[in-house]
């Protein structure tokens, strides 16, 4: 018997369906989100299903759209279907215009492993709540964020860049906290905004060192994650800003030396290393995420940067170039 979970994301009601231990998963993933007290477990904008003895295939006109380790991310044109398929036993069918994902547990007489939980909860869980996100007008972004004075810094880039570490210092250093992976662009009468997506921070022990003083704060890693969890707003107490302004884009890559260094870009070259971050799916939305992300290069400052080992002159240079005219 599935249990229910009800959140809200930046005015979409979400709600979770699932039994007891992967509702726990997907609950750790979403539990910075307010919860939706106005009916959204009748009535859910976007809904996420588990349903272990519901196996389903793949559509039989799927194409690649993109090329996880461990499995598959197809999309069926006819059908409007997006499949993603993790080993021989995890499966997921998003469904964008109903708001709908399904996931599948084959042999769903075995328990789910705790692999299982986080593959279900992670990967599976992402990549179709931004499509159903993009059909909706919020555009995801591979990156962290912070603001300062309602103005967002964005670091792009993807897993092992440093992004956690620096949102993380960020967050220490008495920015507001917008994510550490992923956010989501959306455009307003007054221009694009960047909204918050405050998920669990995951961190490698590497990182973990670097902030000792979030060791109260961690939960231990279950036996198949990859990383250990912390939440920037408890260890730090810093503030979630859900919503601000582009001002400045940073593509982050950890150099290996003492000392961070920062160089400009121009916006072309940002747009050609964000461009990525789309689903070439359904080609209208696809466009318009293509022009979100085009439109956060020329709205904001462009950087590369090379992070050195001194985290504090890190975060002095990205405050200098936050504060820059």
């Amino acid at each position: 018997m599935n249990a229910s979970g009800s959140y809200t994301f930046h005015g979409l009601r979400l709600r979770v369906s699932a039994p007891d231990d992967i509702l726990r998963a997907f609950h750790a993933r979403l539990a910075s989100l307010p919860p939706d007290g106005i009916g959204g477990y009748d009535s859910p904008d976007l809904l996420f299903e588990v349903e272990p003895g519901q196996p389903f295939e793949r559509p039989e006109g799927a194409r690649p759209v993109y090329d996880p380790p461990l499995g598959e991310v197809s999309y069926d044109d006819g059908c409007d279907l997006l499949y993603l398929q993790h080993g021989p036993r995890l499966r997921a069918l998003c469904e964008p215009a109903a708001g709908r994902v399904r996931f599948s547990i084959q042999a769903p007489e075995q328990a789910p492993e705790e692999e299982d939980l986080w593959v279900l909860s992670h990967p599976l869980l992402s990549v179709p709540m931004m499509e159903l996100l993009k059909r909706r007008g919020l555009f995801a972004v591979h990156a962290a964020g912070a603001s300062l004075g309602n103005r967002a810094l964005v670091l792009a880039g993807t897993s092992g860049s440093g992004k956690s570490t620096l949102s993380l210092a960020l967050a220490r250093a008495g920015f507001g906290f917008l994510g550490d992976d992923t956010l989501f662009l959306v455009r307003r009468p007054e221009g694009l905004r960047v909204l918050a997506y405050p998920d669990e921070v995951d961190l490698t022990e590497e990182t973990v060192s670097f902030f000792p003083e979030v060791e109260p704060w961690l939960a231990p890693s279950p036996p198949g994650w990859r990383k250990r969890q912390i939440r920037a707003e408890q260890a730090f107490g810093a503030p979630v800003v859900w919503e601000s302004a582009p001002a400045v884009l940073v593509f982050p890559r950890v150099s290996g030396r003492s000392r961070s260094e920062v160089r400009p870009i121009d916006s072309g070259e940002a747009l050609l290393e964000l461009a990525p971050n789309v689903l070439l799916t359904e080609p209208g939305s696809s466009q318009a995420h293509l022009d979100a992300l085009a439109e956060l290069a020329r709205a904001s400052r462009c950087y590369r940067m090379e992070t050195g080992s001194d985290l504090d002159e890190a975060v002095r240079l990205l405050h200098g170039l936050l504060g820059a005219p």
